[in-house]
């Protein structure tokens, strides 16, 4: 595809040929763990959105930054949208040198991004496309996808709005990821909701997002092991328990 094919935004569309041509050829990015390929069905899918959630230091971000890492040792390039300013350039080094990888090609291939409102993180798909050193990258992290949508949309009155941009923008990157055949990783957080007398955490977003994602991966934290189960298509197989390391989440 070429700059004019796509346009303004990296954005164009194809025949039906071309998107069974497209279907056929997309392949995975390794989670970096095992027993998470085992449980995602090989890793993350090309040309799709994942979504990784759990609560407060559960390995969302350890697992985010995994994948910049994994995507290195492809030759491939990441855009790390940061919205939590978590973004650690020491963690991306010590999970490449702990697993053999070259840590300064690693730390090259990783742009990270940081965007502290809904509009600025709506633009990264605009500005990717306009900066050559990232529009080819294959790899695309948000983290927290859903951070400033509930901050700038606070409150049950604002719930259609919030829902409204927070779709409008998964939309968009669910396009692009197709089109460009690229990896997209999303974390996010939990809210406690009430059904029944009972109290439970969801991901945030809800039914909104659940409509982008091709796989939505649960995270919870025992101590020095993360435990993963896919909430999204559900499965009949049990969670897998992965230790966390230098090397991040095994």
């Amino acid at each position: 595809m070429t700059e004019d094919e796509a346009g303004k935004g990296g954005l164009r569309s194809l025949t039906i040929a071309e998107a069974l041509d497209v279907a056929k050829s997309l392949g995975r990015l390794s989670t970096g763990s095992e027993g998470l390929d085992a449980l995602s069905a090989g890793g993350y899918e090309e040309g799709k959105i994942t979504e990784v959630f759990g609560a407060s230091n559960s390995g969302k971000t350890q697992l985010a930054i995994q994948a910049t890492v994994m995507a290195s040792a492809r030759g491939w390039k990441s855009v790390y949208v940061d919205t939590e300013s978590t973004f650690r350039p020491e963690r991306v080094e010590q999970m490449a040198e702990s697993r053999g990888i070259q840590a300064k090609a690693a730390l090259d291939s990783v742009y990270s991004l940081r965007a502290g409102d809904v509009d600025a993180q709506s633009q990264v798909l605009e500005r990717m496309a306009d900066d050559p050193r990232v529009s080819s990258a294959k790899l695309v992290v948000v983290d927290t996808v859903t951070k400033n949508f509930t901050l700038e949309f606070p409150g049950r009155e604002r719930t259609g709005r919030r829902q409204g941009a927070l779709g409008a923008y998964l939309n968009r990157i669910a396009i692009d990821a197709y089109l460009h055949r690229r990896v997209v990783l999303l974390t996010n957080r939990v809210a406690s909701i009430t059904v029944g007398g009972t109290s439970k955490d969801v991901n945030v977003g809800g039914l909104t997002l659940g409509r982008f994602v091709s796989k939505s991966i649960r995270l919870q934290r025992e101590g020095g092991y993360v435990v993963a189960s896919l909430e999204h298509p559900r499965t009949a197989g049990p969670p897998t328990r992965c230790r966390l390391s230098e090397k991040g989440v095994e």
